[in-house]
């Protein structure tokens, strides 16, 4: 009981800041940007080479070069930027794994993997889109909680996410878009998004699940290949960042693009 009272308690707080954060806007949701890709990009590379006095300069040189990643959305040259760090850091890591060759690879991926999500989230015109997804997301993962833990008995990939079943992830989208039908109703407004009809909201419910659930995958298969079970411990109950805003990583620009394209 009182570990369900502590995982719930930090997952409201964990949402309260993600709803505050997106709809004041302006400064806050920089700030949840840059924080949220940050810590990111330390949890990934904790998991590959641990944090020490020797791995430092490599975490330094990814957070400020993702950082600036983040801030092309205010700045083209901020890609400039952008380039000249991760090509140190890159030199810097390479150097490091020459030095201790029994260490793994740090990995090169972390830039795009978290720096172009929250680069859109900050440029992307209808701002409150992000919080969409993120509600879309959790009534996914409701649904397919729901589901799966009572009707499960298919699973979608044992090897990376023994948990996940075929089921759990059908109802997830069922009750997404259900939800999606109750926000198009009584909540276009809101998110700014009134000018599209239900049928592009359907469709955004359906890719966001759909582009979702690969991406918790993707995260899942990254935490097996280092041998941990959570990315971090920033949140009480519910493990690391990475944990939480996986399926956001991929999900979130699939949404942009595809409302790009409407």
């Amino acid at each position: 009981m009182h570990k369900f009272l502590i995982r719930a308690a930090s997952g409201l707080v964990y949402a309260a800041v993600i709803i505050l954060a997106i709809v004041h806007g302006g400064w806050s949701l920089w700030l949840l940007a840059m924080l949220f890709a940050a810590i990111g990009v330390c949890e990934l590379d904790r998991m590959a080479i641990g944090f020490s006095r020797k791995t430092l300069p490599i975490f330094a040189l990814d957070v400020v070069s993702v950082l600036s990643l983040v801030c092309i959305a205010f700045c083209q040259y901020a890609i400039i930027l952008w380039f000249v760090l991760f090509t140190i850091r890159t030199v810097v890591a390479h150097r490091y794994r020459l030095r201790n060759p029994e260490t793994r690879q740090v990995p090169g991926y972390t830039q795009i993997y978290l720096g172009i999500p929250f680069a859109f989230m900050i440029g992307d015109p209808i701002q409150r889109m992000a919080l969409l997804v993120f509600v879309m997301l959790w009534l996914n993962d409701s649904g397919a909680y729901i589901v799966g833990s009572t009707m499960g008995r298919h699973k979608m990939s044992p090897s990376i996410s023994p948990k996940k079943t075929w089921e759990g992830f059908i109802g997830g989208v069922l009750i997404t878009l259900l939800g999606t039908w109750a926000l198009w109703n009584y909540g276009k407004e809101f998110f700014y998004m009134a000018q599209y009809g239900l049928g592009v909201w359907m469709l955004l419910g359906a890719t966001v699940c759909i582009v979702g659930t690969l991406g918790d995958l993707l995260e899942s298969k990254i935490k097996r290949g280092y041998g941990v079970k959570d990315s971090g411990n920033w949140i009480p109950g519910h493990g690391g960042l990475l944990d939480r805003i996986d399926s956001f990583l991929l999900a979130y620009p699939a949404a942009v693009l595809l409302m790009a394209l409407m």
